[in-house]
């Protein structure tokens, strides 16, 4: 009979501290301080590749726009998290003391697709008739995150993300494209970055 009074309380006793625990899987920032390193370009690609011409522009399109919408959506995220965020330059702010992490998005090509390093608009045909790849944005990245103190660092690896264009074929410059193909290719990229942002985030233990 003691045996068993023993066991429960010792049980109601470990139910009190686990309860008051907390969740293994809750992330808080508790305070620290994430400098965001942002690598990517300033414009994004213009890309229309055909079996023997490679054609790349990057004109038409609002300088620094779209990496500031990569910036903010990363801030956000990490915001929500419970940490402060800058934005920084390089990475000194660990030695200086400015960032206790720093988040480091740097661009790369899709795999096999030199010449579209970060993000931008793409398409892709045989022969200029038989479309294989229809428009679409695409972002690229790897995401390292160092911290203060440690010699080791996470990364993401190379991620990319696609998202379908509300027509099949690019015009052949980003000067034949109307207002409304500008605004809903923009509004097609912009929303590209931020659902990339929020799948690789994690990744890293956000």
């Amino acid at each position: 009979m003691r045996y068993r009074l023993n066991l429960t309380i010792a049980g109601m006793f470990l139910f009190s501290v686990l309860a008051c625990a907390p969740s293994a899987n809750h992330n808080t920032g508790s305070g620290l301080t994430v400098g965001i390193l942002n690598e990517f370009p300033d414009a994004p690609n213009y890309i229309k590749k055909r079996t023997l011409v490679f054609m790349h522009d990057k004109k038409g399109y609002d300088s620094g726009r779209f990496k500031d919408v990569l910036t903010q959506s990363a801030s956000t995220f990490i915001l929500s998290k419970g940490y402060r965020v800058i934005e920084v330059a390089d990475r000194t702010g660990l030695d200086d003391g400015l960032a206790d992490m720093i988040l480091q998005i740097q661009p790369l090509d899709i795999y096999k697709q030199a010449g579209t390093r970060g993000y931008g608009f793409y398409d892709r045909a045989i022969l200029g008739i038989v479309i294989k790849q229809p428009a679409r944005s695409y972002v690229c990245m790897n995401v390292n995150l160092y911290r203060k103190g440690s010699i080791f660092n996470k990364r993401t690896g190379r991620q990319e993300n696609f998202s379908k264009l509300a027509f099949t074929e690019l015009p052949e410059s980003p000067d034949q494209l109307t207002a409304e193909q500008k605004a809903s290719m923009s509004a097609n990229l912009e929303q590209n970055i931020r659902d990339t942002i929020l799948r690789v985030l994690p990744m890293l233990g956000f």
